[in-house]
């Protein structure tokens, strides 16, 4: 598969995509109904990001999916707020089939047990890259990255580590980080001088205490806002999610990336407890465990995907600007889920204190 080819047509991709699904909707399939409408029909509800995401997402998968099941599809936004499922599951009226998790949200739910267990099949079935990233709950969807970036017109030449973006005397300017506590944390420990395979457990004082030394440099935003803030030339480092700032790339901003201490993380399709149609949802994910599902997230989004014999057909030259292939992968670390699992909940009120301090 050809990189430039993969990005250039991913607007097309998806429109194209989700115009089949549509009109497969509008034949076999009852089509995209409300969330409680497709609940009482026993259809599939899944909940995740919204925006382009979620139609990407549909066109790779939940529509084909669909419309080869010949069930209505509804989606909402929200399934990776801990709290909502929380209060859903435990006061027995689940409204979501299918949730869509990254590694710590994923700990977090598997924590609260607020998950139905995968089925044992899928997982038996799943030739992915890593079976030990396979739990009771999830299987490795596809993997993506966080990287340092640059504005190239602000700064010249290269940032190779996240010391360079704390050095704000050799490179002044905004810096972005996310709003969420992981990531954060420990990119301020590998600009405090933690080599990246030391990282864990996180030393939670000296993270803060490094990130107090960047705070009125830099801005907390979200994904979106992140993405924003660099089309707008706001900010001249930081952080981001990679696919992102390829689309900012490729708008026309100048910016730069290095994979060196980049960040990787697994996303997982996962099923809350008491689903009204968890059948239809481990379907889907089923469905999505699929080599064509996982080639359709790679040319839409340019996500990287889990199982090994679509890795091994990714063409060499692409791999080496993927997240997870053996040409990136040991630049970087995974995102320890375990550990925000048990400490996420502590972490993240402290969080909250200091950026309102």
């Amino acid at each position: 598969m050809n990189a430039g080819y993969t990005l250039n047509r991913r607007g097309f991709l998806i429109r194209s995509l989700a115009a089949a699904g549509a009109t497969a909707g509008a034949g076999m399939v009852p089509g995209l109904l409300a969330p409680r409408s497709a609940q009482a029909a026993g259809a599939l509800v899944y909940s995740g990001f919204g925006g382009s995401y979620e139609q990407a997402i549909r066109a790779a998968v939940l529509d084909p999916y669909a419309q080869a099941r010949g069930i209505a599809l509804a989606t909402a936004t929200g399934g990776s707020d801990v709290a909502k499922v929380s209060s859903m599951v435990k006061a027995g009226r689940t409204e979501w089939d299918l949730l869509d998790a990254q590694g710590t949200t994923l700990a977090q739910f598997a924590a609260n047990r607020l998950l139905e267990p995968i089925d044992p099949a899928i997982a038996a079935s799943a030739d992915v890259f890593d079976r030990s990233l396979i739990t009771p709950h999830s299987i490795p969807w596809y993997q993506f990255s966080l990287n340092l970036f640059w504005n190239s017109e602000a700064i010249s030449g290269e940032l190779q580590s996240w010391a360079d973006v704390w050095n704000v005397q050799k490179y002044p300017g905004k810096r972005a980080f996310s709003n969420l506590p992981w990531f954060s944390l420990e990119v301020a420990l590998l600009a405090d001088g933690v080599p990246k395979d030391k990282l864990y457990p996180l030393d939670v004082d000296r993270a803060f205490a490094s990130l107090d030394r960047i705070k009125k440099h830099a801005v907390f935003l979200s994904a979106s806002g992140l993405a924003n803030a660099i089309s707008a030339q706001e900010v001249v480092t930081g952080i981001v999610n990679l696919a992102r700032l390829k689309a900012v790339q490729k708008a026309g901003v100048k910016v730069r990336y290095s994979w060196e201490q980049a960040v990787f993380d697994i996303q997982q399709l996962v099923v809350p407890k008491g689903a009204p149609n968890k059948e239809n949802a481990f379907g889907a994910i089923a469905y999505s465990l699929q080599p064509d599902s996982q080639k359709r997230v790679l040319e839409l989004l340019g996500y990287t995907p889990t199982l090994k014999p679509v890795l091994a057909g990714i063409d060499p030259k692409q791999a080496e600007d993927l997240p997870g292939t053996d040409a990136t992968r040991h630049k970087g670390f995974y995102l320890n889920a375990d550990w925000w699992g048990k400490n996420g909940a502590a972490v993240s009120r402290r969080w909250q204190d200091w950026l309102a301090a």
